[in-house]
């Protein structure tokens, strides 16, 4: 009798905690939905608590400048799904936690273009610059779902001198501030980026 009594009460447990979880997901949704409705704001934390419209955002198809709701997928590894507005370097990320709505991340200009990738069973923020001469940086950031970073590293190789603006095995590479070899950054780029 202990056993099932038990295990009904694990059960009920679990049923409870799935529960909760589906509640703050629907609040989640709901909270994205009313951004997009310009309902509420995004608050901007890298800009000093600036808040953020979403009617106010530039959305001219024909414009590079523009932005557009693309899907909604979890990037910050709790859980729950938040927003990708497609736009100009990469968009941004919108999060909804605590009752309310964040940018998460957005894209910085060519040199920190925004995606994100999943690597060692995480979601991972990218921001790169790969389309000046002379390097290739990565940088990889993992939140812990309540906004906060819980890793974060630096993935890069410089060539400043290469006359073909090509990487060798002359060029510096690093991976968490540590210098690493060419083979080793080429093994890297494929276990993060799947190239």
């Amino acid at each position: 009798m202990k056993k099932e009594s038990a295990a009904l009460i694990l059960l009920f447990g679990m049923l409870l905690l799935a529960a909760g979880c589906g509640k703050n997901s629907r609040e989640s949704e709901e909270l994205l939905d009313a951004f997009l409705a310009g309902e509420i704001s995004a608050i901007r934390e890298d800009n000093g608590e600036a808040s953020l419209n979403f009617d106010e955002l530039p959305v001219d198809e024909e414009d590079w400048y523009s932005y557009s709701v693309g899907e909604r997928i979890d990037l910050d590894n709790d859980g729950e799904n938040e927003l990708i507005l497609d736009g100009p370097y990469g968009g941004m990320y919108i999060d909804a936690r605590d009752g309310k709505v964040y940018v998460l991340a957005a894209g910085e200009g060519t040199a920190g273009v925004l995606s994100y990738t999943d690597y060692d069973n995480a979601t991972w923020i990218v921001h790169r610059d790969t389309s000046h001469m002379g390097r290739q940086i990565y940088w990889l950031t993992r939140y812990d779902g309540d906004g906060n970073i819980a890793d974060e590293f630096q993935l890069g190789a410089e060539y400043w001198d290469s006359p073909d603006d090509k990487y060798d095995e002359n060029s510096d590479f690093t991976y968490r501030d540590a210098k690493i070899s060419m083979e080793e950054y080429e093994t890297l780029l494929s276990e993060i980026f799947g190239r």
